[in-house]
Formats: structure tokens, sequence, C-alpha cells
């Protein structure tokens, strides 16, 4: 009974997820006066001439990133000259079009001032009395991370609003059926990286497999998962799951979503073969997909063909041999039985004796 609830614990134990998730660009405007305080002086009365101090500053809270702005400056619906009345950084960045683009990457958690003075034009006629000056600012960022640097190619769209960890690197971990873990090699940070993927990336990891049996196996790797919302599986049907053997040749070709044993080869004892298997967010990937966490297993398994055989010509009519971790559960089963059946024995045989001891005293 003892050797059961162990197996039954390792079992437990070896269920373990990894964990991924996708980033996003994710940027800030506020607004700050000279002392570095919120700017409280929207509808402010002021003359010709008059200069505020008015300090956008752009933050960035999400990944690194390419950012620029659009400036325009009205009063009284006509526009008047940014470079001309407002002073600041904006200026000495590229010019294209309207747009001002900030040569520099923009870092995680960085922070950079747009300009520090608005100026009210001095020769402004009666026309303007009473009219509205307004400041109107556009600005865009773009993960810098697979960036080509054409901004035309790219469709601006605005953040998803969800929670999500900036600095989670992500996590791995992998289910090894019955001993298969004794053919299998794999790195000790097998997909360690996928926290925070970004439209581009591509991330692989190499899978070394050599039978030490002494029979010949077919080996297998599935992925699978439970309790994913509905937009963490279109994540997973998004991210591409390719696989190739030491030839190159594509054994592989589906995604994250597909619930599938996919064979990786049969190997007699003592030969094997290495395998890449890459996992690839695509480029066209938009916003919809950010800040989105998944949690995924790797099992690898194998069964025996000799085995498995055998049961063919027996007319075994599920033909095939029990998963992994089902031997384990027989063994443990078997176990547990006999185990139950001696205690009953036993205590069958204390009653009886005590019987013995009770007549005898009589």
């Amino acid at each position: 009974m003892c050797i059961s609830g162990i197996y039954a614990l390792k079992e437990e134990m070896n269920d373990i997820e990894n964990g991924l998730s996708t980033s996003a660009v994710d940027i800030e405007i506020k607004e700050y006066n000279k002392n570095n305080e919120s700017f409280q002086e929207d509808g402010k009365k002021v003359m010709p001439g008059d200069e505020i101090i008015l300090i956008p500053k752009i933050n960035n809270l999400g990944i690194e990133c390419y950012i620029r702005a659009k400036i325009t400056y009205t009063i009284a619906d006509n526009s008047f000259s940014v470079l001309d009345y407002i002073s600041g950084n904006y200026s000495s960045w590229s010019k294209r079009n309207e747009y001002y683009y900030y040569d520099s990457m923009l870092g995680r958690k960085e922070s950079i001032e747009l300009f520090n003075k608005v100026t009210i034009p001095e020769h402004l006629t009666d026309a303007y009395n009473g009219k509205k000056a307004i400041v109107h600012i556009v600005v865009d960022a773009i993960q810098s991370k697979n960036f080509s640097g054409d901004w035309d190619s790219v469709e601006i769209k605005k953040s998803v609003e969800r929670t999500y960890n900036i600095n989670y690197n992500g996590e791995s971990s992998v289910i090894y059926e019955n001993d298969v873990d004794n053919h299998v090699k794999l790195d000790d940070s097998f997909f360690n990286n996928l926290g925070n993927m970004l439209p581009g990336d591509s991330m692989s990891e190499k899978v070394e497999i050599l039978n030490t049996s002494n029979k010949k196996n077919k080996y297998y790797v599935a992925i699978d998962y439970d309790k994913l919302t509905s937009e963490e599986k279109l994540l997973l049907e998004k991210i591409k799951l390719i696989i190739t053997d030491s030839d190159g040749n594509i054994i592989v070709d589906s995604n994250l979503a597909i619930k599938k044993k996919f064979g990786l080869g049969t190997f007699k004892p003592g030969e094997g073969d290495s395998y890449i298997i890459e996992l690839s967010l695509p480029s066209d990937t938009d916003n919809d997909y950010s800040k989105l966490f998944a949690k995924i297993m790797w099992k690898f398994s194998y069964d025996n063909v000799e085995k498995q055989n055998n049961n063919t010509n027996n007319n075994d009519t599920d033909n095939k041999n029990p998963a992994t971790g089902d031997y384990i559960f027989d063994w443990s089963m078997k176990v547990f039985i006999l185990s139950t059946l001696g205690l009953i024995v036993t205590l069958i045989l204390i009653k009886n004796e005590k019987r013995k001891e009770v007549k005898k005293y009589e």
C-alpha cells in the first residue's frame, strides 16, 4: 500500500506545465510643469507672447521600442508653425512628412521629454480674442526587435488593456512517460525563454533520442494544455511548431494548439537521432495577441514496437501499448490489491486466533 502511494505521488509531481507569454508595446504620455508636477493649467487665459512651461513626457511601460510623434498647434482652428512656437527635444529628431522620428531605441522603463515650452504668437489680431490654443500630440510606438525600420509597412493599433508581467522570462518542464527520460536528452533550460514573445520571434531547442533498451521502440512528443481562455487558445494556434530531424527533414509541421501525439521515429536498440524543435510567432501577429499568458505541457513517450506487433497478432482490438504511466498504474494497483488481500487475511487470522484463545479459557 505504501509503494502504491509513492507511485501515485510521483505521477502527480511530474504533471507540471510550461508557461509562455506574449509581450507588448506599451507607452503613456504625462504632462508636467517646470517643477516636475502634474500640469494643471488647461483653460488658463493667455496673452500674445506668453510662454507656457508644458513638458509632455513619454514613458515606456512595455518592451524596447521606437517612437515617432506628430504635433499640431492651432488657435481658432488656424495652424501655427510647431518649430517656431514649440521648443524641445523633438526638433532634433528626424522629420519625415508630418512625423518626427526618435532615432534611438527607447528602452524598458525609460522616459523622454518631447518638448518643454509653448509660446503664444506675438502678432495675433483681435479676431483671436477668446479663442482656444490647442497643442495636439500623437505618439506611436513599435517594437524595436524584428522591426525593419519601415513605418509605412505597419498598421499602428491601440495597445490592449491587459495586466501582464514585463519581466516574465518563461518557464519549462517536461513530462517523461515511463522510463523515456533514459532515452531522451534535453537541455536543462528547455524552452525557458518563452516569456514575452514578440511577433517575428523564433526559438528552438535540440532533442536527442537514443534507444537504450533491448527492444525496438517508437518515440513520440505531444503538446497538452488545460483551462485556457479562447484568446489563449487562439495564441497557441498562432505559434507555429516545426520539428526537423538531423537530415533537415520536416517531420512535424503544426501549431501549439493541436493536441496530438507526434511520432519522432522508430529505432532499434542502440539507435537514435537528433531533432530541432522550433517555435515561432509570425511577424504579422497584431496587438490582439499581446499580453497573453498560456500554459502548455511537453510530453515525451515511447511504445515498444515488438509488443505492439505481438498484440496485433493476438487480435488485440486496442492495437496499442499502454501509454506511459499506465505501467506505473498497473503495478501500483497490483501491489495495492495484493497488500489489501494480505491485510484482510491477516485480520481474519488474528480474529480466529482470538476466538481460539477465548474457547481455551472457557
